[in-house]
């Protein structure tokens, strides 16, 4: 089994870690303890409105 990497030097892009996930490189726990770190940025969101009126 290949060397394991920690939470802190891994690639936040998901399809890197779905990669490293499943050749064993990281485990679910390592994701988990990623997904912990990151900011809660959810007031800078914005609602968008399509309108159906328009042709």
């Amino acid at each position: 089994m290949p060397n394991r990497v920690n939470a802190e030097s891994i690639s936040d892009d998901k399809r890197i870690l779905k990669r490293k996930l499943m050749q064993g490189e990281i485990s679910e726990k390592d994701i988990q303890a990623l997904i912990k770190k990151l900011p809660d940025v959810s007031e800078n969101a914005e609602e968008v409105r399509l309108d159906d009126d328009k042709k």
